[in-house]
């Protein structure tokens, strides 16, 4: 299991429209399955833990792709780093 091999599946599905229907398949309601998204990755032969998982789409210095924007704005997808409210905001 390895961040890397996460990476490697991240770029897999930035580039295969097949696969991003997959992947789209295991968010709902803003909230990503990231054990299905492992075992999806292992089925295309990228071995990762769902930890690994988010670590690689939480990464804070990291741009999402056009994939993952679409989720995001679509209400699909609230990648870790942006899940929770910022409590300093509002006042």
């Amino acid at each position: 299991m390895s961040i890397q091999a996460a990476q490697a599946f991240r770029q897999q599905t930035n580039a295969s429209p097949a696969l991003q229907a997959e992947v789209a398949r295991h968010v709902s309601n803003g909230t990503i399955d990231y054990a299905a998204l492992a075992e999806l990755g292992r089925m295309h032969g990228h071995d990762f833990s769902a930890e690994d998982a988010v670590a690689v789409l939480s990464a804070p210095d990291d741009e999402l792709s056009d994939f993952e924007m679409e989720l995001v704005s679509g209400g699909f997808l609230v990648p870790p780093q942006f899940s929770k409210r910022d409590r300093h905001m509002g006042g």
